[in-house]
């Protein structure tokens, strides 16, 4: 499978210091996966470690065939208060 990412995607891997392989391994591995009503996107969530950090990765993408366009990425401390807050009303699970 073939994963590209948005220009946006990439800022936003640069400002969070966040790995390339990480971001692979959550949306190859995700711990949750929800679709996005309003954006009509994936939303593919895992534990991860960014700089020694124990923290949830939110993925945001886009499947297309073999190819998986990242749209956007980022850590998320609560993850269990950020899925209660949009489950039902934005994301459904996959």
């Amino acid at each position: 499978m073939r994963i590209i990412f948005s220009k946006h995607a990439l800022q936003k891997i640069k400002e969070r210091k966040i790995k390339v392989e990480v971001i692979e391994e959550v949306v190859s591995n995700p711990e949750f996966l929800f679709y996005d009503l309003i954006e009509k996107t994936m939303v593919a969530v895992a534990k991860v470690k960014i700089d020694d950090i124990q923290t949830s990765l939110v993925v945001v993408f886009i499947k297309k065939g073999e190819e998986i366009k990242i749209v956007t990425t980022y850590p998320c401390r609560n993850i269990n208060k950020e899925i209660k807050r949009k489950e039902g009303i934005r994301w459904v699970r996959m």
